[in-house]
């Protein structure tokens, strides 16, 4: 089951069923804005064997422009429950996400929309390839979520901004 409430952070043990849903939602998402496309990933601690993630689809989608963001049938994107957040504000990525609950803001997926191939794109890549590759590495990365899920079960941006040291350790460390 995928799914969480806003601001709530739990995390499940690792299941193979994410990879099933992750090229569901693949197909749906091209049938829906595949024109655009020119590549769509599974990244994200669902994309990384065996380790505990709270249980939502990161799904990276690679586009020529992010000007094609605009171009986007959002009609058609709400009726498959899929929002943009525009008011998530990062600079080179668009953030759209899915929602199983609207009164609960209960999100079961989160589409991180950037330029194919550009600096967000290898960054979201390379941190689930490496981890798949160096799973004593994404044990370390397991057991610090795991700590800062029990320190802020309740702060979806403290946890993820506890992380970022850690990736950023991996993204300059593993590229030496």
């Amino acid at each position: 089951m995928l799914g969480l409430n806003k601001d709530v952070v739990a995390l499940t043990p690792y299941r193979q069923e994410w990879k099933e849903l992750f090229l569901q939602e693949k197909v749906l998402l091209e049938s829906l804005i595949g024109e655009y496309i020119v590549d769509i990933e599974h990244i994200g601690s669902t994309a990384i064997e065996g380790i505990a993630a709270k249980p939502m689809l990161d799904i990276l989608i690679g586009l020529r422009s992010l000007d094609d963001v605009k171009k986007f049938d959002k009609h058609c994107l709400k009726k498959a429950d899929i929002y943009h957040l525009g008011r998530v504000e990062i600079d080179g990525k668009e953030v759209f996400a899915k929602f199983s609950d609207l009164e609960e803001l209960t999100k079961t997926h989160v589409y991180h929309v950037v330029e194919y191939g550009g600096d967000w794109w290898k960054q979201h890549t390379f941190f689930r390839d490496y981890l798949n590759k160096h799973p004593d590495i994404a044990q370390k990365y397991a057991a610090l979520k795991k700590k800062l899920a029990l320190k802020y079960p309740d702060n979806e941006r403290k946890y993820t901004d506890a992380k970022k040291a850690f990736v950023d350790d991996v993204l300059r460390n593993a590229e030496d």
